[in-house]
Order: C-alpha cells, then structure tokens, then sequence
C-alpha cells in the first residue's frame, strides 16, 4: 500500500506540475463554464439587435417603435431613412433589420377615426433576416407580437391593420451548414496553425536547434516562410476535404472566394506568428501548449464560430471584440455568404495587420545565432 501512496504522490506531482496537465484539469473546465454560463443562463434576458428604419415617422410609427422597445427582447437602433436598406443591408452584413413603411400611420389613423364599423387599410412592416440564425426567431416573435398589441390599441377585436412581412436577407437558400462551414474554416486554421507552431517554437528554442540552423545557410525569413507554406498546404487539403464532405453529404452552396483565399493567407499568417511568438516566450514546450490552449480554446467559443455573437452577453461581445479569430470569422461569413466583398476587405485589413505585428514581434525574440 505504501507504495501504491507514494507511486500515487509522485505521478500527482508530476501531473500538476505539467502545465498541459493543470490545464485540462483545473482551468479548461472553467473557462467552458464560464463561457457556456455566461451565453445560455442569460438567453431569456438577453436582448436581440434590431436596426430599424422608419420611412414613416409619424406619431403612430414612434408608438410602434416604443412597442417594440417594451418587449424587452429587442435592442432598437436606427437606420438613416436616407440610404436604400437592402444596400445597408448587404453593406454592413446585418442579420436582421425591420422596415416601417411610408403610409404606416395613415392607415393606422384611418382605423382610429372610422366609426361604426371601421374599414382598415392593412399596413405590414417588413422583417429582414437571415432564418439560420438563432436570433432571427425571437425577432420574428416579437415584432409579431408587437403587431399584436398595436392591432388591439386600434380597435379590439377588429379585422388586423399591422401585419408583417419577411424578407430573407440571404439569396441562394442557404442552410446553417452553410453559415457554419467558414467559421470551421476560420477555427481549423487557429487551431492547426496556433497549437502546433507554439510547441514546435518552444522545441526549437529549448532544444538548442535554432543556434544549429544558425550556423547554416538557412536564413530566419526562410524558415518562417518554410512554416507558413507548410500550413498554407496542409490547411489547404484540409479546406478542400471539408468542402468535399459537405457537399457530398450536406449539400453545401457556398464557395470559396478571391477574398476568402485571402483571409485565409491572412489568417495562417497571423497565427503561425502568433504560435511563434508564444514559442519564444514560454519557458518550454508543456508551458507553450498551455498557453496556447488558454489563449485558443476562449477564441473558439467567443469569436461566432458556434454561435452568433449577438446571443451573447453585452461584455462577451466586447471581448469577442478584441479577438483574432472573430476578425477572420466574419470576414470569411461576409465574403462567402453576404456577398460583402467591402466589409470582408475591412475583416481582410485587420486579420493582416495583427499577422504583421505578430510576425514583427515574434522575429525580434526569436534568436537565430548567438550574439
């Protein structure tokens, strides 16, 4: 039994003092309840973004929009009456969006004035959206029930004068695999190009093969560039199967285009340096994966990879903010299924620029030879 104690002592030790080990262990589970607890214990209160443009803006119209303020399910903002709003629409890649049209409250007028039996002018307001997404359902439920109390201010129990019509926002009848297939292709490429770069970094550097390669005619951009080919095609093949098995099996729509290529260079770029840069900074190659996982299993659950950012939590969707990975994601999202090719060069933009401030940072630590 003794030994049993103390074989049981030591392999503890040793486990714990593994920080891949103490990861899994202690830290990874909280950071999934932490996420998860945060998105799903606060889904009834969390409230839906709503752009709403009022082409109308009459009394009766603000009163709607009121109604629709008091659901509290719905976040209401809104869109200049001046620009045409599928264009904003594609322009800002927007999920959902409302029109309350010219005329809305005349007809509302005409019923309230009518006496006797009134005769009502129908009027629909008109619901844009993307159905795949979760959020679509709760706005559709709430600007009907909007509709709802506003027909029974009119005149109660009368023939309905507010109506709603949908629009979907996205052509070509797009299923969720569709929308789910570029944030896999943005998550692929961070997990495969993160992880395996960070322990691979740290393998070099602790293991004394980069003062080797000094001593060699390899220059440190060479080998660099060796490292982002290598991912380039391997990511590629893996890219390709998944486009392959979802078509086969899930029949797929989307396609790849100029500018998903290009996020997707972009992209393995910004996380092979930031693998570097992460290398170079842990102490070994168990203290880089650690790293690397703390820092890459967040991105996986709070850049819209599973779920649509406007689910989570106000604070959530500011630190998603803040990370790569969203940046890639919706980029890819805007060029493969919106068709906006301007907010993709904007996502393009700022997946390379923070790929050349990694690379920048992990080049100046990464020593080549001794000094």
């Amino acid at each position: 039994m003794s030994r049993i104690l103390s074989d049981l002592k030591a392999f503890g030790l040793q486990y714990i003092r593994s920080p891949v080990g103490a990861f899994f262990a202690l830290v990874f589970p909280l950071i999934l309840i932490l996420v998860f607890g945060s998105v799903f214990s606060q889904t009834e209160s969390v409230e839906v973004s709503l752009p709403v443009q009022d082409l109308d803006g009459t009394p009766e119209s603000i009163e709607f929009l009121g109604i629709l303020n008091q659901t509290g399910t719905l976040k209401i903002s809104m869109i200049p009456t001046s620009v045409d709003l599928e264009d904003y629409i594609k322009e800002n890649s927007l999920p959902l969006a409302l029109l309350i049209p010219e005329g809305f409250g005349a007809s509302v007028s005409n019923t309230n004035s009518s006496t006797g039996d009134p005769e009502p002018i129908p009027v629909n307001v008109t619901l844009y959206g993307d159905p795949s997404r979760t959020t679509y359902n709760v706005a559709l439920g709430s600007v009907s029930a909007a509709a709802k109390i506003k027909n029974y201010d009119i005149f109660p129990g009368a023939y309905p004068v507010v109506g709603m019509d949908t629009e979907d926002i996205v052509a070509g009848g797009y299923q969720y695999i569709d929308f789910f297939l570029p944030g896999m292709i943005a998550f692929t490429i961070m997990t495969n190009a993160l992880f395996a770069q960070s322990v691979t970094s740290a393998e070099y550097r602790t293991r004394g093969y980069f003062k080797l390669l000094g001593t060699t005619p390899l220059a440190k951009w060479e080998w660099v560039l060796a490292k982002f080919l290598w991912y380039v095609i391997i990511l590629s093949a893996s890219i390709a199967l998944m486009f392959l098995v979802s078509i086969a099996l899930f029949g797929v729509r989307v396609a790849i285009t100029a500018s998903g290529i290009a996020i997707i260079l972009c992209g393995v770029l910004l996380f092979v340096s930031m693998g570097m840069l992460i290398g170079n900074l842990a102490k070994d190659s168990e203290s880089a994966s650690a790293i690397a996982n703390a820092i890459g299993f967040p991105m996986m659950f709070l850049s819209g990879t599973f779920f649509p950012l406007e689910m989570m939590p106000d604070f959530l969707q500011g630190i998603a903010m803040v990370l790569p990975l969203t940046y890639m994601s919706e980029g890819m999202r805007s060029t493969m299924i919106y068709g906006n090719e301007v907010g993709a060069l904007i996502n393009l933009a700022v997946v390379l620029v923070l790929g050349i401030i990694f690379y920048i940072a992990a080049s100046k630590l990464m020593r080549w030879k001794e000094k």
